[in-house]
Protein backbone atom coordinates (compact mmCIF):
# COMPACT_ATOMS: atom_id res chain seq x y z
CA UNK A 1 0.00 0.00 0.00
CA UNK A 2 1.17 3.45 -0.57
CA UNK A 3 0.20 7.08 0.32
CA UNK A 4 0.35 10.23 -1.77
CA UNK A 5 3.13 12.40 0.21
CA UNK A 6 2.69 16.39 -0.34
CA UNK A 7 5.42 19.01 0.72
CA UNK A 8 5.07 22.26 1.89
CA UNK A 9 5.76 25.31 0.87
CA UNK A 10 7.26 23.89 -2.44
CA UNK A 11 4.07 21.70 -3.54
CA UNK A 12 6.45 18.74 -4.42
CA UNK A 13 4.89 15.14 -4.13
CA UNK A 14 5.81 11.60 -4.36
CA UNK A 15 4.46 8.37 -3.14
CA UNK A 16 5.59 6.48 0.38
CA UNK A 17 5.21 2.63 0.57
CA UNK A 18 3.83 1.96 4.00
CA UNK A 19 6.98 -0.09 4.71
CA UNK A 20 9.39 2.92 4.25
CA UNK A 21 10.42 5.82 5.75
CA UNK A 22 9.06 9.03 4.45
CA UNK A 23 12.73 10.10 4.28
CA UNK A 24 13.63 6.62 2.66
CA UNK A 25 10.57 7.75 -0.20
CA UNK A 26 11.56 11.14 -0.52
CA UNK A 27 15.29 9.96 -1.76
CA UNK A 28 14.01 7.35 -3.79
CA UNK A 29 11.38 9.52 -5.68
CA UNK A 30 14.38 11.85 -6.04
CA UNK A 31 13.38 14.69 -3.75
CA UNK A 32 16.18 15.78 -1.37
CA UNK A 33 15.79 16.89 1.96
CA UNK A 34 17.88 17.55 4.79
CA UNK A 35 18.83 14.84 7.42
CA UNK A 36 22.01 13.91 8.72
CA UNK A 37 21.67 10.55 11.06
CA UNK A 38 18.83 8.72 9.31
CA UNK A 39 18.63 6.70 12.67
CA UNK A 40 16.24 9.29 15.07
CA UNK A 41 19.18 10.73 16.97
CA UNK A 42 19.90 14.13 15.44
CA UNK A 43 16.91 15.60 15.03
CA UNK A 44 18.21 17.37 11.42
CA UNK A 45 15.42 15.54 9.34
CA UNK A 46 12.74 17.51 11.81
CA UNK A 47 9.46 18.16 10.04
CA UNK A 48 5.86 19.37 10.68
CA UNK A 49 2.77 17.13 10.12
CA UNK A 50 0.21 19.31 8.95
CA UNK A 51 -2.66 16.88 7.68
CA UNK A 52 -2.80 12.71 7.83
CA UNK A 53 -1.44 10.50 9.75
CA UNK A 54 1.62 8.11 10.56
CA UNK A 55 3.22 5.70 12.46
CA UNK A 56 6.48 6.26 14.34
CA UNK A 57 9.20 4.88 15.27
CA UNK A 58 11.60 4.89 18.91
CA UNK A 59 14.00 7.14 18.86
CA UNK A 60 16.38 9.15 21.28
CA UNK A 61 15.28 12.45 19.66
CA UNK A 62 11.83 13.70 21.27
CA UNK A 63 9.38 15.91 18.93
CA UNK A 64 7.31 18.63 20.68
CA UNK A 65 3.88 19.99 18.98
CA UNK A 66 4.20 23.40 17.45
CA UNK A 67 2.74 26.65 18.77
CA UNK A 68 0.50 26.24 16.05
CA UNK A 69 -0.52 22.85 17.51
CA UNK A 70 0.73 20.71 14.49
CA UNK A 71 3.49 18.02 15.14
CA UNK A 72 6.77 17.41 14.80
CA UNK A 73 8.17 14.57 13.32
CA UNK A 74 11.09 13.01 11.96
CA UNK A 75 11.26 12.00 8.62
CA UNK A 76 13.70 9.21 9.26
CA UNK A 77 11.72 7.80 11.90
CA UNK A 78 7.70 7.88 10.34
CA UNK A 79 6.07 5.98 8.00
CA UNK A 80 2.81 7.34 6.51
CA UNK A 81 -0.53 5.50 7.17
CA UNK A 82 -2.43 7.73 5.03
CA UNK A 83 -2.14 10.42 2.41
CA UNK A 84 -0.06 13.09 4.39
CA UNK A 85 0.61 16.95 3.90
CA UNK A 86 4.01 17.96 5.77
CA UNK A 87 6.19 21.12 5.81
CA UNK A 88 9.55 20.58 5.58
CA UNK A 89 12.38 22.62 3.62
CA UNK A 90 14.16 20.57 0.17
CA UNK A 91 17.84 20.75 0.18
CA UNK A 92 17.69 21.16 -3.36
CA UNK A 93 20.44 24.06 -3.68
CA UNK A 94 24.08 23.20 -3.27
CA UNK A 95 24.77 24.69 -0.41
CA UNK A 96 22.16 23.00 1.99
CA UNK A 97 24.46 19.86 1.70
CA UNK A 98 26.73 18.61 4.39
CA UNK A 99 30.43 17.53 3.55
CA UNK A 100 30.19 13.83 4.53
CA UNK A 101 32.90 11.16 4.55
CA UNK A 102 31.63 8.03 3.94
CA UNK A 103 32.94 4.30 3.90
CA UNK A 104 31.98 2.72 1.09
CA UNK A 105 32.08 -0.96 0.19
CA UNK A 106 32.40 -2.05 -3.40
CA UNK A 107 29.40 -3.79 -4.72
CA UNK A 108 29.83 -4.66 -8.21
CA UNK A 109 32.57 -3.87 -10.37
CA UNK A 110 31.21 -4.24 -14.54
CA UNK A 111 33.33 -4.31 -17.60
CA UNK A 112 31.71 -1.90 -20.16
CA UNK A 113 34.15 -2.43 -22.86
CA UNK A 114 37.84 -2.94 -23.23
CA UNK A 115 38.79 0.22 -21.75
CA UNK A 116 35.62 1.28 -19.10
CA UNK A 117 34.88 -0.22 -16.19
CA UNK A 118 31.62 0.80 -13.98
CA UNK A 119 32.42 0.36 -10.51
CA UNK A 120 29.17 0.51 -8.06
CA UNK A 121 30.11 1.71 -4.66
CA UNK A 122 27.38 0.65 -1.61
CA UNK A 123 26.97 2.92 1.43
CA UNK A 124 25.78 1.66 5.11
CA UNK A 125 21.69 1.75 5.04
CA UNK A 126 22.15 4.18 8.27
CA UNK A 127 24.50 6.99 5.66
CA UNK A 128 23.58 6.96 2.13
CA UNK A 129 25.55 9.81 0.53
CA UNK A 130 23.09 12.90 0.03
CA UNK A 131 23.92 15.08 -3.16
CA UNK A 132 22.75 16.45 -6.22
CA UNK A 133 22.85 15.23 -10.03
CA UNK A 134 26.15 16.41 -11.79
CA UNK A 135 28.17 16.37 -8.77
CA UNK A 136 31.26 15.07 -7.78
CA UNK A 137 32.77 13.00 -4.98
CA UNK A 138 36.58 12.18 -3.71
CA UNK A 139 37.33 8.57 -3.87
CA UNK A 140 39.79 7.21 -1.45
CA UNK A 141 41.37 3.86 -1.44
CA UNK A 142 44.76 2.92 1.15
CA UNK A 143 47.83 3.95 -0.09
CA UNK A 144 46.20 5.25 -3.59
CA UNK A 145 46.36 9.40 -4.74
CA UNK A 146 42.62 10.24 -4.27
CA UNK A 147 40.69 10.68 -7.03
CA UNK A 148 38.40 13.12 -8.07
CA UNK A 149 35.03 11.27 -9.88
CA UNK A 150 31.42 12.42 -11.07
CA UNK A 151 29.40 10.22 -10.07
CA UNK A 152 26.90 8.92 -12.68
CA UNK A 153 24.02 7.52 -11.19
CA UNK A 154 20.67 9.12 -9.91
CA UNK A 155 20.63 10.54 -6.26
CA UNK A 156 17.29 8.98 -5.85
CA UNK A 157 19.09 6.32 -4.27
CA UNK A 158 22.18 7.19 -2.47
CA UNK A 159 23.01 4.11 -1.35
CA UNK A 160 24.35 2.54 -4.88
CA UNK A 161 26.87 5.10 -6.00
CA UNK A 162 28.18 4.30 -9.91
CA UNK A 163 31.08 5.63 -11.37
CA UNK A 164 32.56 5.25 -14.48
CA UNK A 165 36.50 4.91 -14.47
CA UNK A 166 38.56 4.80 -18.09
CA UNK A 167 41.47 2.66 -18.32
CA UNK A 168 44.89 4.52 -18.32
CA UNK A 169 47.53 2.41 -18.12
CA UNK A 170 49.67 5.05 -17.45
CA UNK A 171 48.01 6.00 -14.41
CA UNK A 172 48.35 4.37 -10.56
CA UNK A 173 44.98 4.42 -9.43
CA UNK A 174 42.68 3.82 -13.13
CA UNK A 175 44.85 0.64 -13.63
CA UNK A 176 44.05 -0.84 -9.69
CA UNK A 177 40.64 -0.23 -10.33
CA UNK A 178 40.70 -2.37 -13.39
CA UNK A 179 43.37 -5.07 -12.29
CA UNK A 180 43.36 -5.32 -7.93
CA UNK A 181 40.01 -3.40 -7.20
CA UNK A 182 37.76 -6.33 -6.09
CA UNK A 183 33.87 -6.62 -4.62
CA UNK A 184 33.68 -5.64 -0.82
CA UNK A 185 37.11 -3.95 -1.09
CA UNK A 186 36.78 -0.42 1.74
CA UNK A 187 36.32 2.96 -0.52
CA UNK A 188 35.97 5.91 1.13
CA UNK A 189 33.94 8.82 -0.45
CA UNK A 190 33.83 12.36 0.59
CA UNK A 191 31.68 15.52 -0.78
CA UNK A 192 29.66 15.92 -2.79
CA UNK A 193 31.19 18.86 -4.70
CA UNK A 194 30.84 20.85 -7.54
CA UNK A 195 28.13 23.55 -9.39
CA UNK A 196 26.93 21.51 -12.49
CA UNK A 197 23.65 20.66 -11.35
CA UNK A 198 19.86 20.43 -13.14
CA UNK A 199 18.17 23.44 -12.63
CA UNK A 200 14.62 21.48 -12.37
CA UNK A 201 12.41 24.43 -11.53
CA UNK A 202 13.13 25.35 -15.53
CA UNK A 203 10.57 24.76 -18.11
CA UNK A 204 12.55 25.42 -21.60
CA UNK A 205 13.69 22.36 -23.53
CA UNK A 206 17.06 20.55 -22.83
CA UNK A 207 20.18 19.82 -24.81
CA UNK A 208 22.59 17.67 -22.99
CA UNK A 209 26.22 17.42 -24.84
CA UNK A 210 28.74 14.65 -23.29
CA UNK A 211 32.30 14.08 -24.87
CA UNK A 212 33.99 10.86 -24.48
CA UNK A 213 33.43 9.55 -20.74
CA UNK A 214 32.11 12.96 -19.35
CA UNK A 215 28.67 10.96 -20.31
CA UNK A 216 28.79 9.87 -16.55
CA UNK A 217 27.36 13.35 -14.97
CA UNK A 218 25.12 13.28 -17.84
CA UNK A 219 23.82 10.45 -17.00
CA UNK A 220 23.39 11.61 -13.72
CA UNK A 221 21.43 14.68 -15.03
CA UNK A 222 19.30 12.63 -17.24
CA UNK A 223 18.14 10.24 -14.69
CA UNK A 224 17.48 12.95 -12.39
CA UNK A 225 15.15 14.70 -14.84
CA UNK A 226 13.52 11.32 -15.88
CA UNK A 227 13.42 10.34 -12.55
CA UNK A 228 11.23 14.14 -11.57
CA UNK A 229 9.17 13.39 -15.08
CA UNK A 230 10.18 16.82 -16.95
CA UNK A 231 7.61 17.17 -19.19
CA UNK A 232 9.78 19.46 -22.05
CA UNK A 233 12.03 17.83 -24.64
CA UNK A 234 15.37 16.32 -23.62
CA UNK A 235 18.01 16.07 -26.19
CA UNK A 236 21.16 13.94 -25.61
CA UNK A 237 23.97 14.57 -28.14
CA UNK A 238 26.84 11.99 -27.15
CA UNK A 239 30.79 12.18 -29.09
CA UNK A 240 33.33 9.61 -29.28
CA UNK A 241 36.55 9.04 -30.87
CA UNK A 242 36.14 7.39 -34.45
CA UNK A 243 36.93 3.64 -33.18
CA UNK A 244 35.86 3.85 -29.80
CA UNK A 245 31.95 2.73 -28.82
CA UNK A 246 29.23 4.43 -26.75
CA UNK A 247 29.96 1.95 -23.65
CA UNK A 248 26.01 2.63 -22.76
CA UNK A 249 24.06 2.98 -26.20
CA UNK A 250 21.94 0.82 -25.62
CA UNK A 251 20.81 2.44 -21.95
CA UNK A 252 20.33 5.36 -23.66
CA UNK A 253 18.42 3.84 -26.79
CA UNK A 254 16.19 2.33 -24.00
CA UNK A 255 15.52 5.74 -22.94
CA UNK A 256 14.62 6.90 -26.19
CA UNK A 257 12.39 3.99 -26.58
CA UNK A 258 10.70 4.71 -23.13
CA UNK A 259 9.96 8.12 -23.64
CA UNK A 260 8.07 10.34 -25.69
CA UNK A 261 10.14 13.48 -25.04
CA UNK A 262 13.80 12.32 -24.98
CA UNK A 263 15.84 12.19 -28.29
CA UNK A 264 19.49 10.72 -28.15
CA UNK A 265 22.12 11.44 -30.84
CA UNK A 266 25.40 9.64 -30.95
CA UNK A 267 28.11 10.73 -32.83
CA UNK A 268 31.40 9.83 -33.65
CA UNK A 269 34.25 12.34 -34.36
CA UNK A 270 37.21 11.66 -36.75
CA UNK A 271 38.83 13.99 -35.02
CA UNK A 272 40.27 11.26 -32.29
CA UNK A 273 41.26 12.43 -28.88
CA UNK A 274 41.05 15.90 -29.92
CA UNK A 275 38.61 17.48 -27.51
CA UNK A 276 37.83 21.13 -28.67
CA UNK A 277 37.69 19.06 -32.33
CA UNK A 278 34.73 16.84 -31.20
CA UNK A 279 32.87 19.73 -29.72
CA UNK A 280 32.96 21.51 -33.34
CA UNK A 281 31.35 18.20 -34.78
CA UNK A 282 28.55 18.13 -32.34
CA UNK A 283 27.92 21.70 -32.85
CA UNK A 284 27.47 21.11 -36.41
CA UNK A 285 24.91 18.68 -35.92
CA UNK A 286 23.47 20.58 -33.02
CA UNK A 287 22.45 23.44 -35.41
CA UNK A 288 21.01 21.17 -37.87
CA UNK A 289 18.70 20.22 -35.70
CA UNK A 290 18.08 23.03 -33.53
CA UNK A 291 18.74 25.94 -35.60
CA UNK A 292 17.48 28.14 -33.08
CA UNK A 293 19.18 27.62 -29.24
CA UNK A 294 17.22 31.04 -27.62
CA UNK A 295 14.50 28.50 -26.17
CA UNK A 296 17.26 26.34 -24.84
CA UNK A 297 19.38 25.03 -21.57
CA UNK A 298 22.47 23.54 -22.40
CA UNK A 299 24.61 21.12 -20.37
CA UNK A 300 27.77 20.65 -21.90
CA UNK A 301 30.79 18.51 -19.93
CA UNK A 302 34.57 19.65 -20.54
CA UNK A 303 37.30 21.81 -19.65
CA UNK A 304 36.21 25.60 -19.99
CA UNK A 305 39.84 26.48 -22.08
CA UNK A 306 38.28 23.65 -24.07
CA UNK A 307 34.78 24.72 -24.69
CA UNK A 308 35.33 27.81 -25.99
CA UNK A 309 35.27 26.92 -29.41
CA UNK A 310 32.30 25.27 -29.51
CA UNK A 311 30.40 27.85 -27.48
CA UNK A 312 31.37 30.95 -30.29
CA UNK A 313 30.04 28.36 -32.69
CA UNK A 314 26.64 28.22 -30.92
CA UNK A 315 26.31 32.06 -30.51
CA UNK A 316 25.10 33.35 -33.56
CA UNK A 317 22.33 31.13 -32.88
CA UNK A 318 21.07 32.60 -30.22
CA UNK A 319 22.30 30.67 -27.11
CA UNK A 320 21.47 31.99 -24.17
CA UNK A 321 25.32 32.03 -22.17
CA UNK A 322 23.07 32.10 -18.74
CA UNK A 323 21.30 28.97 -19.76
CA UNK A 324 24.62 26.97 -20.36
CA UNK A 325 25.88 24.78 -17.68
CA UNK A 326 29.45 23.37 -18.06
CA UNK A 327 31.45 20.54 -16.17
CA UNK A 328 34.76 20.94 -16.41
CA UNK A 329 35.75 18.40 -13.56
CA UNK A 330 39.34 17.01 -15.21
CA UNK A 331 38.68 13.78 -16.47
CA UNK A 332 40.64 10.11 -16.13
Amino acid sequence: MSFNITLQPSGKTFSAEASETILEAAFRSGISLHYSCKSGTCGVCIAELLDGTIDVMATDFHCKPTAKGNTQILLCASKATSDCVIHALLADNIYDLPFQTIETKVYKLEQLDNDMMLVQLKTPRSKTLQFLAGQYVTLEIDGLEPRSKSIASCPCNGMYLHFHIHRNKNDIVSEYFFTQLKTKHSVTVSGPSGLFTLDDSSKRPIIFVAGNTGFAPIKSLIEHAIDLELSQQMFLYWVMPEGMEHYLDNYCRSWQDALDNFHYTSLNSDAELDFPRQLDFVASNIVRHHPDLGGYDLYLNGPKEQTHTFIQHLLPFRLDKKRLFIDDLKRY
